[in-house]
């Protein structure tokens, strides 16, 4: 059996110092990732402000589900999620990631540019973008000393503040429901959900 490339670019990459204090280093150790097209992985080697945004969406969608499935009437639990009803049943933070980056096709992204780093271009005192051989460039963000992928960190925000959002109204709908069946008026449902 012939090796991938990808296989061969691991075992490349893995005689680098792969280490997450670089942003080089830290690139090198997503080569694995990339090479068994692991989003899971991947999650681990994103950077800080990514996995935060990730943690939030996954807390934020537990608690619709708790409030969804206290409050909400069986046929509307669904409804609670809106667009974000295939993420909510992660199991973890890097499950919800996966299932993301399986919705937006990341790793396809990621393996069109993935390659050995040639130039790496400071763009502030905590970011840099890695320019590779395959003409990929990656954003790589350092916090706390380690360097992380930074590719998804505004997707990945702008996602947080809608399923903030999102939860909001899911809380505002889920006192009308309990308003409701103290009333003993279930039949009322026709309150506005939004996106």
């Amino acid at each position: 059996m012939r090796p991938t490339p990808f296989i061969l670019f691991a075992a490349l990459l893995a005689c680098a110092k792969a280490d997450p204090k670089t942003p080089d280093g830290a690139f090198a150790m997503l080569a694995p990732c990339v090479d068994r097209s692991d989003a899971r992985c991947l999650y681990e080697g994103l950077d800080r402000d990514s996995q935060w945004s990730v943690q939030t969406i996954y807390r934020a969608l537990s608690e619709i589900s708790t409030l969804a499935n206290a409050t909400y009437p069986d046929s509307r639990r669904r409804d609670a999620y809106g667009s974000w009803a295939g993420l909510s049943k992660a199991p973890d933070p890097a499950g919800l990631f996966e299932a993301y980056c399986r919705q937006q096709n990341c790793l396809d992204r990621i393996k069109k540019g993935f390659g050995a780093v040639i130039n790496v271009v400071k763009k502030s005192r905590n970011a840099v973008l890695l320019e590779t051989t395959r003409g990929g460039q990656f954003e790589m963000r350092q916090a706390e000393g380690r360097f992380g992928l930074a590719l998804f960190q505004e997707a990945l925000q702008r996602e947080k503040i809608r399923v903030l959002d999102r939860l909001g109204q899911v809380k505002q709908d889920a006192r009308a429901f309990d308003e409701m069946r103290k009333a003993g008026n279930m039949d009322g449902l026709g309150l506005e959900t939004r996106e």
